[in-house]
């Protein structure tokens, strides 16, 4: 069995794990040629596809609110000039990520260069 390792900066495969190894992503490598090669033989049944990570809600207003320094000079300037900037901010970061967010991981599909490259693979030896 594979699976396949997904780089959360790039959002592109760049690893394939085994029970026994990790190896890039990358036909010069032997350790993926291999796995083309069982792909092949097996079928596609043998590869599972990268983990996706949701973020929950917590997450999401985090990544967004605005520092505690500028929450408090958006206070301090709501107060001296009678506005609701704070509260109107925090509302609509809280509206746009509700606690129904609840995030978690799923595994996500086969990417179509792998039955690409199984086919090449499959094509290169039938020659």
């Amino acid at each position: 069995m594979y699976k396949l390792i997904l780089n959360f900066e790039t959002k592109e495969i760049s690893c394939i794990e085994t029970t026994n190894s990790v190896f890039p992503s990358n036909s010069a490598n032997s350790d993926y040629q291999k796995f083309i090669q069982d792909v092949a033989e097996q079928g596609i049944e043998i590869v599972e596809g990268p983990d996706i990570i949701e973020p929950s809600y917590t997450e999401l207003r985090a990544a967004e609110y605005p520092s505690l320094q500028e929450q408090e000079d958006m206070k301090y300037w709501d107060e001296i000039n009678g506005t609701t900037v704070w509260r109107d901010t925090i509302t609509a970061i809280k509206d746009k990520y509700p606690k129904t967010i609840t995030g978690g991981t799923t595994i996500g599909p086969i990417p179509d260069w792998v039955q690409e490259a199984v086919d090449a693979y499959n094509a290169s030896i039938n020659t």
